[in-house]
């Protein structure tokens, strides 16, 4: 049954990794129509998902103290996929709007990038410190869980890389992209609640 646990846990760790960097590549496409894809659309990104990660691991840490349990985690998944799977029917429109209003070109795209992509990332963020915490069995290796998980959710995040720049932008479109990330999300929700509903008290 711990195998079990492990493998869905770290499970969890690289596949929301590569969802989050999947996110950050396709990101620039849905800012592209209004926004193009100038260094300061990049650089937009990169602050609000480096920032979305540093709330998320400080909020992400204090609730794993307070309710270690698959049920949360699969809760902070969930609400992370909706808002993933918000974004193809928004995207366009609020893009627009927000281009249309006459701030400074720079201002205009860090707003965007967060109202689109911190809460989503925020919550990703928060995924990795429970994760360490449901699989820590005790102080003497926290060190190596911690590590482990780190390693596995940047192994993730690489790959999500990858496969969102090198395949998956040539095959799917941009709405058909954030689609799937949001349903992998969700699919990860829907196991951590199966897994706590076969085996309640497995923590």
């Amino acid at each position: 049954m711990r195998h079990a646990f492990d493998f869905l846990v770290y499970s969890v760790a690289f596949l929301s990794g590569g969802v989050l960097l999947g996110l950050e590549i396709v990101a620039s496409r849905i800012l592209a129509p209004y926004f193009g894809n100038s260094v300061y659309v990049w650089g937009s990104l990169i602050s609000v998902f480096l920032l979305a990660l540093s709330i998320g691991y400080w909020l992400g840490g204090g609730l794993a103290d307070r309710r270690p349990s698959l049920v949360v985690l699969a809760k902070i998944l969930a609400s992370a996929a909706v808002c993933i799977l918000v974004l193809p029917l928004v995207y366009l429109p609020v893009g627009r709007y927000v281009a249309d209003l006459g701030f400074e070109f720079r201002f205009s795209v860090l707003l965007i990038s967060v109202v689109f992509f911190l809460v989503p990332s925020v919550l990703m963020g928060m995924v990795s410190p429970f994760v360490i915490k449901l699989s820590a069995t005790g102080l003497d290796e926290i060190g190596r869980t911690a590590g482990r998980v780190y390693a596995v959710s940047t192994l993730g995040s690489i790959s999500g890389a990858i496969a969102v720049s090198f395949f998956f932008i040539q095959w799917l479109g941009t709405r058909a992209i954030v689609v799937v990330l949001g349903l992998i999300l969700l699919f990860l929700a829907v196991s951590c609640m199966a897994y706590e509903r076969k085996f309640p008290d497995s923590i």
